[in-house]
């Protein structure tokens, strides 16, 4: 075919252009539009405005998660128990098991397990690094690119400026701020809801079973991070197959993405008698009788943020387009509210004891392992894990020596504990201190912010 185009740089005149297919038309025009839009600098920021918009907001994104940095990070018994379990993934052998979850155990006392995904995928970061500070860049990375990628998919879904007031609300949001500060296995949940939703607008227009298929792999991932993501992914495809054709076959191929994700537990489950499926169903069943300390808290919901954040977004371009000044004011606030937040603080971590930082647990673990012999424990008095995770991760996986087991505290030869400078130990209930008295109690070391280590001994 012989189309005529009026070229941009000869206004008034056309030039015969041979082609074949309409993508050439596309790209033809694609590229006009570029030329334009690059002659001069008005016109450029013009064309895209909406870009520069985002680059502008991942900026100041990036700022306020790395601005003093190693003194923000949270590292404290979640992060530490979970680095642990993948560093023994390299040091031990290769595991089916996932990580425990805190306090989450049957009437039976067995121990309910996430899957192992997450726990692998640190695998590669620890080969780098097994510094904390180091491996939480990542999930600040991680929390700003699922920011963009809410931008992203609802510039598709929606158009591009409700886009940007979406990433605004998520990447400014207090909690989303907080998160990124710290190792933590629910801090994927964000990013399964903004795929979900993505592949859910996407199986919408076409029935694909790629589609249904990266739906399964996406709900699995979330179910392997946590437990209570199934009824999601029970309504997620309900929705996705909700008067459409071929029920049956893309429910199967949606279990099938499902099981790939979360092939080491259906494995171990095959080995040891389904122990999974009977500790979940077993903990069902006391929380339905009120025997288990199940709860309701706002990081069940995590995978709902994106799509809280999407509506927010939208009801804020709503408000621009009915008064911009409204739209101004309605979003200073929602900044304001945010960036003043408890959980947002530029100099220090917001979920580790007052005044103490990462540094300082590593100062105290350096300690311990320059006095510690072979014969050694450790615990700390200042929260509910008494046995110190924390400082283990530091004290066997930084500093090369091993302390006893988290259960053996009756003859530990010499005890190091994490406290505050004026614990009394003579009148101490902490099981972990009072298995193997009585001791004679020393000074080891001070740290920062009014904690001490002491070391105990016969």
């Amino acid at each position: 075919h012989f189309y005529r185009f009026e070229l941009p740089w000869r206004k008034g005149k056309t030039d015969m252009v041979v082609h074949f297919g309409d993508t050439f038309i596309y790209s033809y025009n694609v590229f006009c539009r570029r030329i334009l839009c690059g002659l001069n600098m008005k016109n450029f920021v013009k064309c895209h405005k909406d870009r520069l918009f985002v680059i502008i907001i991942l900026i100041f994104a990036i700022f306020i998660r790395f601005y003093n940095f190693p003194n923000r990070i949270t590292f404290w018994s979640e992060q530490a128990r979970t680095l642990m379990v993948s560093a023994n993934y390299i040091r031990e052998k290769p595991s089916f098991l996932g990580q425990e979850y805190f306090n989450r155990h049957d009437s039976n006392g067995h121990v309910l397990y996430s899957g192992a995904l997450f726990n692998y995928i640190l695998v590669p970061i620890l080969l780098a690094s097994n510094d904390p500070v180091v491996i939480t860049v990542f999930f600040a990375l991680l929390n700003i690119a699922t920011g963009f990628l809410i931008y992203w998919v609802t510039k598709r879904i929606l158009n591009a400026w409700v886009g940007i007031l979406s990433s605004i609300v998520f990447l400014f949001s207090d909690l989303m701020i907080y998160h990124s500060l710290f190792i933590w296995i629910y801090n994927f949940l964000p990013l399964v809801g903004v795929a979900t939703v993505y592949l859910l607008y996407l199986y919408k227009r076409k029935q694909n079973a790629v589609i249904i298929f990266g739906l399964g792999l996406v709900s699995g991932f979330g179910f392997s991070l946590q437990i209570l993501y199934l009824p999601i992914a029970a309504v997620v495809i309900a929705i996705a197959l909700w008067k459409k054709m071929k029920k049956f076959v893309h429910t199967l191929i949606f279990a099938f993405g499902f099981s790939v994700v979360n092939l080491p537990m259906i494995i171990f489950d095959l080995r040891h008698d389904l122990y999974h499926i009977r500790t979940l169903y077993q903990y069902l069943i006391d929380t339905i009788m009120g025997k288990s300390n199940a709860g309701i808290s706002y990081y069940y919901f995590l995978p709902l943020w994106p799509i809280l954040a999407i509506l927010l977004g939208w009801l804020l371009f709503r408000a621009f387009r009915f008064n911009r000044a409204l739209g101004v004011v309605l979003l200073a606030v929602y900044l304001f509210l945010n960036l003043t937040s408890v959980k947002v603080n530029l100099n220090a971590p917001s979920g580790m004891p007052s005044g103490m930082k990462s540094s300082d647990v590593d100062l105290a673990a350096r300690a311990i392992a320059n006095d510690a012999d072979n014969t050694f424990n450790v615990a700390e008095v200042l929260d509910f894990d008494k046995r110190a995770y924390v400082l283990r991760y530091f004290v066997q996986f930084k500093y090369g020596k091993t302390p006893l087991g988290v259960e053996e505290y009756q003859n530990p030869g010499r005890l190091y504990v994490l406290s505050t400078k004026d614990y009394n130990f003579a009148n101490s209930n902490v099981w972990e201190l009072t298995a193997g008295a009585p001791y004679k109690v020393s000074l080891l070391t001070d740290i920062d912010g009014g904690y001490t280590v002491y070391k105990l001994e016969k």
